[in-house]
Protein backbone atom coordinates (compact mmCIF):
# COMPACT_ATOMS: atom_id res chain seq x y z
CA UNK A 1 0.00 0.00 0.00
CA UNK A 2 1.25 3.44 -0.90
CA UNK A 3 0.03 6.46 1.02
CA UNK A 4 0.10 10.08 -0.03
CA UNK A 5 0.67 12.55 2.77
CA UNK A 6 -0.81 16.00 2.61
CA UNK A 7 1.99 18.19 3.88
CA UNK A 8 0.47 20.09 6.76
CA UNK A 9 1.94 23.12 8.43
CA UNK A 10 3.66 21.93 11.56
CA UNK A 11 1.31 22.80 14.41
CA UNK A 12 3.02 23.46 17.70
CA UNK A 13 3.56 26.38 20.08
CA UNK A 14 1.59 24.96 22.97
CA UNK A 15 2.64 25.80 26.48
CA UNK A 16 1.40 23.88 29.49
CA UNK A 17 1.60 26.46 32.23
CA UNK A 18 -0.15 24.03 34.56
CA UNK A 19 -2.21 20.85 34.26
CA UNK A 20 -5.30 23.00 33.81
CA UNK A 21 -3.97 25.70 31.48
CA UNK A 22 -3.23 24.87 27.87
CA UNK A 23 -2.83 27.68 25.38
CA UNK A 24 -4.70 27.57 22.11
CA UNK A 25 -3.24 25.94 19.03
CA UNK A 26 -1.20 28.33 16.94
CA UNK A 27 0.07 27.15 13.54
CA UNK A 28 3.70 27.84 12.84
CA UNK A 29 4.93 28.53 9.33
CA UNK A 30 8.11 27.06 7.94
CA UNK A 31 9.71 30.48 8.26
CA UNK A 32 9.35 30.44 12.05
CA UNK A 33 10.06 26.77 12.70
CA UNK A 34 13.80 27.39 12.96
CA UNK A 35 13.13 30.03 15.59
CA UNK A 36 10.87 27.72 17.60
CA UNK A 37 13.52 25.02 17.65
CA UNK A 38 16.22 27.40 18.81
CA UNK A 39 15.09 27.40 22.45
CA UNK A 40 14.34 24.80 25.09
CA UNK A 41 10.91 26.36 25.58
CA UNK A 42 10.19 25.73 21.90
CA UNK A 43 10.85 22.02 22.35
CA UNK A 44 8.78 21.91 25.52
CA UNK A 45 5.80 23.62 23.92
CA UNK A 46 6.02 21.42 20.82
CA UNK A 47 5.91 18.29 22.96
CA UNK A 48 2.87 19.60 24.82
CA UNK A 49 1.26 20.21 21.45
CA UNK A 50 1.39 16.48 20.70
CA UNK A 51 -0.59 15.72 23.84
CA UNK A 52 -3.11 18.49 23.22
CA UNK A 53 -3.90 17.12 19.77
CA UNK A 54 -4.52 13.68 21.31
CA UNK A 55 -7.31 15.24 23.37
CA UNK A 56 -9.35 16.33 20.36
CA UNK A 57 -12.65 14.63 19.52
CA UNK A 58 -11.13 12.68 16.62
CA UNK A 59 -8.77 10.87 19.01
CA UNK A 60 -9.07 10.24 22.77
CA UNK A 61 -11.51 13.07 23.31
CA UNK A 62 -14.37 11.10 21.77
CA UNK A 63 -13.78 8.66 18.89
CA UNK A 64 -11.19 6.50 20.66
CA UNK A 65 -12.95 6.66 24.02
CA UNK A 66 -16.63 6.92 24.89
CA UNK A 67 -18.17 7.22 21.42
CA UNK A 68 -17.07 5.38 18.30
CA UNK A 69 -15.07 2.50 19.77
CA UNK A 70 -17.52 1.71 22.54
CA UNK A 71 -20.25 1.78 19.93
CA UNK A 72 -18.33 -0.86 17.98
CA UNK A 73 -17.90 -2.97 21.14
CA UNK A 74 -21.68 -3.08 21.74
CA UNK A 75 -21.44 -1.36 25.13
CA UNK A 76 -24.50 0.73 24.32
CA UNK A 77 -28.07 0.40 23.20
CA UNK A 78 -27.87 2.78 20.26
CA UNK A 79 -31.38 2.22 18.98
CA UNK A 80 -33.06 5.29 17.40
CA UNK A 81 -35.23 5.95 20.46
CA UNK A 82 -32.09 6.35 22.59
CA UNK A 83 -29.71 7.98 20.14
CA UNK A 84 -31.01 10.05 17.27
CA UNK A 85 -27.66 10.37 15.51
CA UNK A 86 -27.30 8.19 12.42
CA UNK A 87 -23.52 8.12 12.88
CA UNK A 88 -23.75 6.45 16.28
CA UNK A 89 -26.45 4.05 15.19
CA UNK A 90 -24.02 3.07 12.43
CA UNK A 91 -21.35 2.50 15.12
CA UNK A 92 -23.60 -0.02 16.83
CA UNK A 93 -24.33 -1.68 13.50
CA UNK A 94 -20.62 -1.52 12.56
CA UNK A 95 -21.68 0.01 9.27
CA UNK A 96 -18.35 1.62 8.43
CA UNK A 97 -19.56 2.88 5.06
CA UNK A 98 -22.23 5.15 6.54
CA UNK A 99 -21.41 8.69 5.44
CA UNK A 100 -20.98 10.41 8.81
CA UNK A 101 -19.19 7.45 10.39
CA UNK A 102 -16.82 7.11 7.44
CA UNK A 103 -15.97 10.80 7.82
CA UNK A 104 -15.25 10.34 11.54
CA UNK A 105 -13.04 7.35 10.82
CA UNK A 106 -11.07 9.37 8.29
CA UNK A 107 -10.66 12.22 10.79
CA UNK A 108 -9.26 9.78 13.32
CA UNK A 109 -6.75 8.47 10.79
CA UNK A 110 -5.69 11.99 9.78
CA UNK A 111 -5.42 13.23 13.37
CA UNK A 112 -3.30 10.25 14.45
CA UNK A 113 -0.85 10.61 11.61
CA UNK A 114 -0.70 14.36 12.13
CA UNK A 115 0.52 13.66 15.69
CA UNK A 116 3.02 11.20 14.20
CA UNK A 117 4.30 13.78 11.71
CA UNK A 118 4.73 16.38 14.44
CA UNK A 119 6.45 13.84 16.70
CA UNK A 120 8.86 12.96 13.90
CA UNK A 121 9.68 16.61 13.31
CA UNK A 122 10.36 17.05 17.02
CA UNK A 123 12.51 13.90 17.16
CA UNK A 124 14.59 14.91 14.15
CA UNK A 125 15.24 18.39 15.48
CA UNK A 126 16.21 17.04 18.91
CA UNK A 127 18.59 14.49 17.43
CA UNK A 128 20.12 16.65 14.71
CA UNK A 129 20.03 20.20 16.06
CA UNK A 130 20.42 20.18 19.85
CA UNK A 131 22.99 19.60 22.53
CA UNK A 132 22.26 19.06 26.25
CA UNK A 133 23.44 22.59 27.05
CA UNK A 134 20.29 24.06 25.48
CA UNK A 135 18.09 22.64 28.26
CA UNK A 136 17.67 23.69 31.88
CA UNK A 137 18.26 20.14 33.13
CA UNK A 138 20.78 19.26 30.45
CA UNK A 139 20.87 15.77 28.98
CA UNK A 140 18.18 14.55 31.39
CA UNK A 141 15.61 17.03 30.06
CA UNK A 142 16.62 16.54 26.43
CA UNK A 143 16.30 12.78 26.79
CA UNK A 144 12.95 13.11 28.55
CA UNK A 145 11.46 15.17 25.71
CA UNK A 146 12.94 12.84 23.11
CA UNK A 147 11.66 9.76 24.92
CA UNK A 148 8.15 11.16 25.21
CA UNK A 149 8.14 12.03 21.51
CA UNK A 150 9.07 8.43 20.63
CA UNK A 151 6.33 7.19 22.97
CA UNK A 152 3.72 9.48 21.39
CA UNK A 153 4.69 8.18 17.97
CA UNK A 154 4.42 4.59 19.16
CA UNK A 155 1.04 5.10 20.83
CA UNK A 156 -0.52 6.61 17.71
CA UNK A 157 0.80 3.86 15.45
CA UNK A 158 -0.28 1.17 17.91
CA UNK A 159 -3.88 2.34 18.04
CA UNK A 160 -4.06 2.74 14.27
CA UNK A 161 -2.74 -0.83 13.99
CA UNK A 162 -5.32 -2.11 16.46
CA UNK A 163 -8.09 -0.31 14.60
CA UNK A 164 -7.23 -0.73 10.92
CA UNK A 165 -5.47 -4.12 10.79
CA UNK A 166 -6.33 -7.63 11.95
CA UNK A 167 -5.15 -8.74 15.38
CA UNK A 168 -2.23 -11.21 15.40
CA UNK A 169 -4.65 -14.08 16.09
CA UNK A 170 -6.24 -13.39 12.66
CA UNK A 171 -3.19 -12.07 10.84
CA UNK A 172 -3.08 -12.91 7.14
CA UNK A 173 0.45 -11.59 6.57
CA UNK A 174 -0.73 -8.73 4.34
CA UNK A 175 0.43 -5.13 4.65
CA UNK A 176 -1.80 -2.63 6.44
CA UNK A 177 -0.94 0.62 8.23
CA UNK A 178 2.36 2.39 7.60
CA UNK A 179 4.86 3.13 10.36
CA UNK A 180 6.12 6.61 9.60
CA UNK A 181 9.53 7.44 11.05
CA UNK A 182 10.65 10.42 8.98
CA UNK A 183 9.36 13.97 8.54
CA UNK A 184 8.23 14.60 5.93
CA UNK A 185 7.48 11.23 4.34
CA UNK A 186 5.44 11.64 1.19
CA UNK A 187 4.81 7.97 0.39
CA UNK A 188 5.03 5.69 3.42
CA UNK A 189 4.18 2.09 2.58
CA UNK A 190 1.91 -0.12 4.63
CA UNK A 191 3.66 -2.91 6.52
CA UNK A 192 2.65 -6.20 8.09
CA UNK A 193 1.02 -6.50 11.50
CA UNK A 194 4.08 -8.23 12.93
CA UNK A 195 6.51 -5.64 11.58
CA UNK A 196 4.34 -2.78 12.83
CA UNK A 197 3.94 -4.07 16.38
CA UNK A 198 7.69 -4.74 16.55
CA UNK A 199 8.34 -1.11 15.60
CA UNK A 200 5.90 0.02 18.30
CA UNK A 201 7.82 -2.04 20.85
CA UNK A 202 11.19 -0.75 19.65
CA UNK A 203 10.03 2.86 20.02
CA UNK A 204 8.57 2.23 23.48
CA UNK A 205 11.69 0.43 24.71
CA UNK A 206 13.85 3.30 23.50
CA UNK A 207 11.46 5.82 25.03
CA UNK A 208 11.56 4.10 28.42
CA UNK A 209 15.33 4.21 28.51
CA UNK A 210 15.37 7.89 27.61
CA UNK A 211 12.92 9.01 30.33
CA UNK A 212 14.37 6.75 33.03
CA UNK A 213 16.81 9.23 34.56
CA UNK A 214 14.19 11.93 35.07
CA UNK A 215 11.22 9.82 36.12
CA UNK A 216 13.18 7.80 38.68
CA UNK A 217 14.71 10.90 40.28
CA UNK A 218 13.46 11.86 43.75
CA UNK A 219 11.61 14.98 42.64
CA UNK A 220 9.95 13.27 39.70
CA UNK A 221 8.74 10.48 41.98
CA UNK A 222 7.19 13.18 44.18
CA UNK A 223 5.23 14.25 41.11
CA UNK A 224 3.69 10.81 40.52
CA UNK A 225 3.34 9.43 44.04
CA UNK A 226 -0.48 9.62 44.09
CA UNK A 227 -3.33 10.14 41.65
CA UNK A 228 -3.79 13.66 43.00
CA UNK A 229 -0.10 14.38 42.39
CA UNK A 230 -0.15 12.99 38.85
CA UNK A 231 -3.30 14.72 37.68
CA UNK A 232 -3.94 17.69 39.97
CA UNK A 233 -0.48 18.76 41.17
CA UNK A 234 -1.64 18.18 44.76
CA UNK A 235 1.38 16.75 46.52
CA UNK A 236 1.18 14.85 49.84
CA UNK A 237 2.68 16.56 52.85
CA UNK A 238 5.52 14.05 53.07
CA UNK A 239 6.93 15.04 49.66
CA UNK A 240 9.53 17.70 48.96
CA UNK A 241 7.23 19.25 46.36
CA UNK A 242 4.60 19.94 49.02
CA UNK A 243 6.98 22.17 50.96
CA UNK A 244 8.77 23.55 47.92
CA UNK A 245 6.53 23.44 44.81
CA UNK A 246 8.98 25.56 42.84
CA UNK A 247 11.56 22.76 42.97
CA UNK A 248 10.01 21.62 39.69
CA UNK A 249 8.59 24.06 37.16
CA UNK A 250 5.14 23.40 35.72
CA UNK A 251 6.51 21.66 32.63
CA UNK A 252 7.79 18.81 34.80
CA UNK A 253 4.55 18.34 36.74
CA UNK A 254 1.26 16.79 35.69
CA UNK A 255 3.10 13.58 34.82
CA UNK A 256 -0.15 11.63 34.61
CA UNK A 257 -0.84 13.53 31.40
CA UNK A 258 2.54 12.63 30.00
CA UNK A 259 4.09 9.38 28.83
CA UNK A 260 6.42 8.94 31.77
CA UNK A 261 8.49 5.89 32.69
CA UNK A 262 5.60 4.07 34.35
CA UNK A 263 3.00 4.78 31.66
CA UNK A 264 5.47 3.79 28.95
CA UNK A 265 6.11 0.54 30.83
CA UNK A 266 2.34 -0.04 30.99
CA UNK A 267 2.03 0.59 27.24
CA UNK A 268 4.89 -1.84 26.70
CA UNK A 269 2.95 -4.46 28.64
CA UNK A 270 -0.03 -3.82 26.35
CA UNK A 271 2.16 -3.99 23.21
CA UNK A 272 4.04 -7.13 24.31
CA UNK A 273 0.72 -8.84 24.93
CA UNK A 274 -0.52 -7.81 21.48
CA UNK A 275 2.67 -9.22 19.97
CA UNK A 276 1.98 -12.48 21.85
CA UNK A 277 5.10 -12.02 23.97
CA UNK A 278 3.27 -12.98 27.13
CA UNK A 279 6.29 -13.43 29.40
CA UNK A 280 7.51 -9.92 28.56
CA UNK A 281 4.00 -8.53 29.02
CA UNK A 282 3.77 -10.11 32.46
CA UNK A 283 7.12 -8.69 33.56
CA UNK A 284 6.23 -5.18 32.40
CA UNK A 285 2.78 -5.27 34.02
CA UNK A 286 4.24 -6.68 37.23
CA UNK A 287 6.87 -3.93 37.31
CA UNK A 288 4.16 -1.26 37.10
CA UNK A 289 2.05 -2.83 39.85
CA UNK A 290 5.01 -3.46 42.15
CA UNK A 291 6.20 0.11 42.09
CA UNK A 292 5.69 1.78 45.46
CA UNK A 293 6.85 5.18 46.56
CA UNK A 294 8.28 5.51 50.07
CA UNK A 295 8.75 8.87 51.72
CA UNK A 296 12.06 7.92 53.27
CA UNK A 297 14.12 4.93 54.25
CA UNK A 298 12.70 5.20 57.79
CA UNK A 299 9.00 5.56 56.93
CA UNK A 300 8.11 2.37 55.10
CA UNK A 301 4.62 3.38 54.09
CA UNK A 302 3.17 2.69 50.66
CA UNK A 303 1.86 5.90 49.18
CA UNK A 304 1.57 5.00 45.55
CA UNK A 305 0.35 2.04 43.58
CA UNK A 306 -1.95 1.43 40.62
CA UNK A 307 -3.84 -1.63 41.85
CA UNK A 308 -7.56 -1.53 42.56
CA UNK A 309 -7.10 -1.55 46.32
CA UNK A 310 -10.02 -0.79 48.57
CA UNK A 311 -13.69 -0.76 47.72
CA UNK A 312 -13.94 3.02 47.29
CA UNK A 313 -10.83 3.46 45.17
CA UNK A 314 -11.63 7.09 44.57
CA UNK A 315 -15.35 6.78 43.89
CA UNK A 316 -16.50 8.99 46.79
CA UNK A 317 -18.23 5.98 48.28
CA UNK A 318 -19.94 7.95 51.04
CA UNK A 319 -21.38 10.58 48.70
CA UNK A 320 -24.89 9.72 47.58
CA UNK A 321 -25.31 12.25 44.75
CA UNK A 322 -23.28 12.65 41.60
CA UNK A 323 -23.04 16.40 42.22
CA UNK A 324 -20.85 15.61 45.23
CA UNK A 325 -18.53 13.15 43.51
CA UNK A 326 -15.09 14.60 42.95
CA UNK A 327 -13.21 11.64 41.49
CA UNK A 328 -15.25 10.06 38.71
CA UNK A 329 -12.05 9.22 36.83
CA UNK A 330 -10.71 6.96 39.62
CA UNK A 331 -7.36 8.69 39.32
CA UNK A 332 -5.59 6.49 41.88
CA UNK A 333 -5.91 3.63 39.39
CA UNK A 334 -5.25 5.75 36.31
CA UNK A 335 -1.77 5.47 34.78
CA UNK A 336 -2.01 7.75 31.75
CA UNK A 337 -4.67 10.12 30.50
CA UNK A 338 -4.90 12.91 27.95
CA UNK A 339 -5.95 16.37 29.10
CA UNK A 340 -8.46 18.68 27.45
CA UNK A 341 -9.11 21.89 29.35
CA UNK A 342 -12.24 22.63 27.32
CA UNK A 343 -13.52 19.07 27.13
CA UNK A 344 -17.14 19.74 27.94
CA UNK A 345 -17.58 22.36 25.21
CA UNK A 346 -15.19 20.98 22.60
CA UNK A 347 -16.45 17.40 22.86
CA UNK A 348 -20.11 18.43 22.96
CA UNK A 349 -20.64 16.31 26.07
CA UNK A 350 -23.93 17.95 27.03
CA UNK A 351 -25.47 16.48 23.88
CA UNK A 352 -24.56 12.93 24.89
CA UNK A 353 -24.92 13.12 28.68
CA UNK A 354 -27.80 15.55 29.24
CA UNK A 355 -28.96 15.28 32.85
CA UNK A 356 -32.50 16.54 32.69
CA UNK A 357 -35.19 16.77 30.05
CA UNK A 358 -35.39 20.10 28.22
CA UNK A 359 -37.67 18.88 25.48
CA UNK A 360 -34.62 17.85 23.48
CA UNK A 361 -34.16 14.22 22.45
CA UNK A 362 -30.52 13.52 23.24
CA UNK A 363 -27.95 11.38 21.56
CA UNK A 364 -27.52 9.21 24.62
CA UNK A 365 -24.93 6.48 24.96
CA UNK A 366 -27.25 4.22 26.93
CA UNK A 367 -25.17 1.60 28.73
CA UNK A 368 -26.51 -1.95 28.41
CA UNK A 369 -26.51 -2.40 32.17
CA UNK A 370 -28.92 -5.36 32.15
CA UNK A 371 -26.34 -7.39 30.22
CA UNK A 372 -23.07 -5.95 31.49
CA UNK A 373 -23.72 -6.51 35.18
CA UNK A 374 -24.81 -10.14 34.94
CA UNK A 375 -22.35 -12.67 36.32
CA UNK A 376 -21.34 -15.81 34.44
CA UNK A 377 -23.96 -17.60 36.56
CA UNK A 378 -26.65 -15.20 35.40
CA UNK A 379 -26.84 -13.28 38.69
CA UNK A 380 -27.44 -9.54 38.68
CA UNK A 381 -24.45 -7.93 40.46
CA UNK A 382 -25.48 -4.33 39.87
CA UNK A 383 -26.57 -3.81 43.48
CA UNK A 384 -23.03 -4.45 44.75
CA UNK A 385 -20.65 -3.41 41.98
CA UNK A 386 -19.64 0.21 42.44
CA UNK A 387 -19.11 0.48 38.70
CA UNK A 388 -22.90 0.48 38.61
CA UNK A 389 -23.95 1.94 41.96
CA UNK A 390 -21.40 4.76 41.92
CA UNK A 391 -20.51 5.13 38.23
CA UNK A 392 -23.80 4.89 36.30
CA UNK A 393 -26.02 7.97 36.16
CA UNK A 394 -29.71 7.84 35.26
CA UNK A 395 -30.10 10.72 32.80
CA UNK A 396 -33.62 12.12 32.80
CA UNK A 397 -34.28 9.44 35.44
CA UNK A 398 -34.53 6.75 32.77
CA UNK A 399 -31.36 6.46 30.67
CA UNK A 400 -28.37 4.68 32.28
CA UNK A 401 -25.29 6.52 31.03
CA UNK A 402 -21.69 6.58 32.17
CA UNK A 403 -21.27 8.69 35.28
CA UNK A 404 -17.67 9.27 34.25
CA UNK A 405 -18.99 12.09 32.06
CA UNK A 406 -21.44 13.55 34.57
CA UNK A 407 -21.86 17.32 34.15
CA UNK A 408 -21.39 18.94 37.55
CA UNK A 409 -23.15 22.24 38.12
CA UNK A 410 -20.07 23.38 40.01
CA UNK A 411 -17.54 24.46 37.40
CA UNK A 412 -14.50 23.54 39.49
CA UNK A 413 -15.84 20.04 40.11
CA UNK A 414 -16.75 19.65 36.44
CA UNK A 415 -13.32 20.77 35.37
CA UNK A 416 -11.68 18.31 37.74
CA UNK A 417 -13.41 15.33 36.13
CA UNK A 418 -14.31 15.68 32.47
CA UNK A 419 -11.00 17.24 31.44
CA UNK A 420 -9.24 13.90 32.09
CA UNK A 421 -9.47 11.47 29.16
CA UNK A 422 -8.34 7.97 30.32
CA UNK A 423 -6.00 5.96 28.09
CA UNK A 424 -4.55 3.20 30.32
CA UNK A 425 -5.37 1.94 33.83
CA UNK A 426 -3.70 -0.17 36.46
CA UNK A 427 -6.61 -2.59 36.12
CA UNK A 428 -5.35 -3.49 32.66
CA UNK A 429 -2.02 -4.54 34.17
CA UNK A 430 -3.94 -6.94 36.43
CA UNK A 431 -5.83 -8.27 33.39
CA UNK A 432 -2.53 -8.83 31.57
CA UNK A 433 -1.13 -10.78 34.51
CA UNK A 434 -4.34 -12.80 34.86
CA UNK A 435 -4.18 -13.75 31.19
CA UNK A 436 -0.54 -14.76 31.55
CA UNK A 437 -1.45 -17.12 34.39
CA UNK A 438 -4.39 -18.53 32.41
CA UNK A 439 -2.18 -19.22 29.38
CA UNK A 440 0.17 -21.13 31.71
CA UNK A 441 -2.76 -23.15 33.09
CA UNK A 442 -2.36 -21.56 36.52
CA UNK A 443 -6.08 -21.11 37.01
CA UNK A 444 -5.80 -20.29 40.71
CA UNK A 445 -3.56 -17.26 40.20
CA UNK A 446 -5.60 -16.14 37.20
CA UNK A 447 -8.75 -16.21 39.30
CA UNK A 448 -6.98 -14.46 42.19
CA UNK A 449 -6.06 -11.59 39.88
CA UNK A 450 -9.64 -11.11 38.71
CA UNK A 451 -11.12 -11.61 42.17
CA UNK A 452 -8.84 -8.91 43.56
CA UNK A 453 -10.41 -6.45 41.14
CA UNK A 454 -13.92 -7.72 41.82
CA UNK A 455 -13.55 -7.32 45.58
CA UNK A 456 -12.16 -3.81 45.18
CA UNK A 457 -15.23 -2.98 43.10
CA UNK A 458 -17.66 -4.48 45.60
CA UNK A 459 -18.25 -8.01 44.25
CA UNK A 460 -17.42 -10.56 46.96
CA UNK A 461 -18.71 -13.65 45.16
CA UNK A 462 -15.37 -15.10 44.02
CA UNK A 463 -15.12 -16.64 40.58
CA UNK A 464 -13.18 -19.74 39.51
CA UNK A 465 -12.51 -21.64 36.30
CA UNK A 466 -10.35 -24.45 34.97
CA UNK A 467 -10.26 -23.88 31.22
CA UNK A 468 -9.33 -21.10 28.82
CA UNK A 469 -12.82 -20.46 27.46
CA UNK A 470 -14.23 -19.84 30.92
CA UNK A 471 -11.34 -17.54 31.83
CA UNK A 472 -12.01 -15.43 28.73
CA UNK A 473 -15.68 -15.14 29.67
CA UNK A 474 -14.83 -13.92 33.17
CA UNK A 475 -12.19 -11.51 31.88
CA UNK A 476 -14.67 -9.95 29.46
CA UNK A 477 -17.42 -9.71 32.08
CA UNK A 478 -15.14 -7.60 34.26
CA UNK A 479 -13.62 -5.57 31.41
CA UNK A 480 -17.08 -4.62 30.14
CA UNK A 481 -17.70 -2.94 33.51
CA UNK A 482 -14.24 -1.47 34.11
CA UNK A 483 -13.89 0.08 30.66
CA UNK A 484 -17.33 1.63 30.23
CA UNK A 485 -16.87 4.72 28.03
CA UNK A 486 -13.08 4.28 27.79
CA UNK A 487 -12.79 2.65 24.35
CA UNK A 488 -10.66 -0.41 25.19
CA UNK A 489 -13.19 -3.23 24.96
CA UNK A 490 -13.25 -3.37 21.14
CA UNK A 491 -9.55 -4.19 21.10
CA UNK A 492 -9.97 -6.94 23.72
CA UNK A 493 -12.69 -8.72 21.76
CA UNK A 494 -10.63 -8.44 18.59
CA UNK A 495 -7.32 -9.60 20.10
CA UNK A 496 -8.87 -12.72 21.65
CA UNK A 497 -11.36 -13.39 18.85
CA UNK A 498 -13.85 -13.70 21.71
CA UNK A 499 -17.62 -13.83 21.67
CA UNK A 500 -19.28 -10.41 21.57
CA UNK A 501 -22.72 -9.88 23.08
CA UNK A 502 -24.72 -8.25 20.28
CA UNK A 503 -27.95 -8.40 22.29
CA UNK A 504 -31.14 -10.34 21.64
CA UNK A 505 -29.35 -13.59 22.38
CA UNK A 506 -26.69 -13.17 19.69
CA UNK A 507 -23.14 -13.92 20.89
CA UNK A 508 -20.33 -14.46 18.40
CA UNK A 509 -16.85 -13.15 17.54
CA UNK A 510 -16.55 -10.19 15.23
CA UNK A 511 -16.62 -11.04 11.56
CA UNK A 512 -13.46 -10.00 9.74
CA UNK A 513 -15.19 -7.06 8.07
CA UNK A 514 -16.28 -5.88 11.53
CA UNK A 515 -12.98 -6.40 13.33
CA UNK A 516 -10.85 -4.63 10.69
CA UNK A 517 -12.05 -1.08 10.21
CA UNK A 518 -11.41 -0.14 6.56
CA UNK A 519 -8.70 2.43 6.03
CA UNK A 520 -9.97 5.70 4.52
CA UNK A 521 -10.12 5.64 0.73
CA UNK A 522 -7.89 8.72 0.45
CA UNK A 523 -5.52 7.51 3.20
CA UNK A 524 -4.72 11.14 3.83
CA UNK A 525 -2.47 12.09 6.70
Amino acid sequence: MKTRIKLLLFAMAFILSSCESWLDLKPVTQATEEQIFSTAEGYRSTLNGLYKNMGKSSLYGKNLSFAMLDGFSQQYDLSPENNGAEEFQACGEMNYGQVQLAASIEKTWMAAYNVVANANNLIQNLVENTTPELFEFGAMERNMILGEAYACRALMHFDMLRLFAPAPISDDGANYVPYVEQYPNIQPAGISVKECINKVITDLEQARELVFDFDTSALAMNAVCTGDARFYNKFPSYTELASKPSALTDFFKGRGYRLNYYSITALLARAYQYAERYDDAFEAADAVLKFKYEASQWDKFTFYEFKTTGITNGTDNRVSTFEGKSNLRLVDNLIFAVYNAKAYDELNLETYFLKESTGFVGQYFVVRTDDIFKSSKGNDESANDIRYTKMIFMAQDKYPVSGKWFYHEDEAMRKKNVTILPVIRGTEMQYIMAEYYARKGNWTEAANSLNEIRRARGCWDDISFDKWEDFVKELIIDARREWISEGQLFYLYKRLNADVDFGKGVKRPFKRQEAVVPMPASQSM
